[in-house]
C-alpha cells in the first residue's frame, strides 16, 4: 500500500470522433458532447470489450465539466491506472491519447500522463502488500486491457489468504477479491469463463465463487470476522 500512497501524493502535487492526424491537430477545436459521470464510469468498465477510442473524448468531457470538479480526485486515482493499462496494452493508442490531451487546455489530465511517463508504475504495483485498494487497481487494469493476468492476481490473493486467521488486512484483501469476482461474474461472461478454466483455485473454492452471489460471500465474511473478534484474535 505504501507505494500506491506515494503515487497518490504525486497526483496531489501535480494537481462520429476524429482519429486521424488531421483530427489530432484540430482536437483543441473539437466540440465534445457532455457525458454524465455515471455513464463514463460504465464505459470505463466495459472499455476492454471494444477498446473504443471515444473514451479519451469522454474523459475530456468529464474533466472540462465544472460540475465534477469535486469528484476529480477520485477519478484521477482510477484514470491513472486505466491509462497505464492502455499503455501496456497498446502503446500506439496510448500515444495518440496523449497527443489529443496535449491540444486541450487540461493540465490535470496532462499531469496524469506525466506521472505515468516519469514513474515505473509496474514496479510500484509489484511492491504492494495485498489490500482491497490494490484489488481495485487490478480490476481497473483488467477493464483497460482485458488481460486476464490481472484476474489471476486476484485469484492468487484468494488462494493464499481466503482463510487467513492472523493478518486481518490480508484476509480482507482475499475476501473483497472474492466479492468483486462474484459480482463481475454476474456482469461479464469473460470473467466467469476464465474462472472456470483457471487452475489457480482448488475445485472447492472455485465452486464456491461460481455458485454464491456477492451477498452470500459478504455474509460469510462478516460471520468469520465476528468469530475472530469473539475469540479475541482480531
Amino acid at each position: 500500500m505504501k507505494m500506491i500512497v506515494n503515487i497518490f501524493v504525486l497526483l496531489a502535487v501535480f494537481v462520429g470522433y476524429a482519429g486521424s492526424q488531421e483530427g489530432l491537430k484540430n482536437s483543441s477545436e473539437i466540440i465534445i458532447p457532455q457525458i454524465t459521470l455515471d455513464t463514463y464510469s460504465e464505459h470505463l468498465m466495459h472499455y476492454f470489450e471494444n477498446k473504443n477510442d471515444e473514451i479519451i473524448y469522454e474523459t475530456i468531457s468529464i474533466y472540462e465539466n465544472k460540475e465534477y470538479n469535486e469528484t476529480l480526485d477520485q477519478v484521477d486515482n482510477i484514470l491513472l491506472f486505466f491509462l497505464f493499462g492502455i499503455k501496456t496494452d497498446d502503446i500506439g493508442r496510448y500515444n495518440n491519447f496523449m497527443k489529443i490531451i496535449e491540444y486541450r487546455n487540461l493540465d490535470r489530465l496532462k499531469n496524469l500522463f506525466e506521472i505515468i511517463e516519469n514513474n515505473d508504475m509496474g514496479l510500484y504495483l509489484t511492491q504492494q502488500y495485498p489490500s482491497s485498494e490494490l484489488n481495485d487497481v487490478y480490476w481497473t487494469l483488467y477493464f483497460s486491457t482485458g488481460n486476464v493476468q490481472y484476474i489471476d492476481y486476484l485469484l492468487t490473493i484468494i488462494k493464499n489468504y481466503y482463510a487467513e486467521t492472523k493478518n486481518a488486512n490480508f484476509y480482507m484483501a482475499a475476501r473483497t477479491a472474492m466479492w468483486s469476482i462474484s459480482s463481475n461474474i454476474l456482469t461479464f461472461s469473460f470473467v466467469k469463463e476464465h474462472i472456470m478454466k483457471s487452475d489457480i483455485l482448488s475445485n472447492e473454492l472455485r465452486e464456491y465463487l461460481l455458485k454464491n452471489d456477492p451477498n452470500k460471500i459478504q455474509s460469510d465474511t462478516m460471520d468469520f470476522i465476528r468469530q475472530q473478534r469473539k475469540d479475541g484474535i482480531w
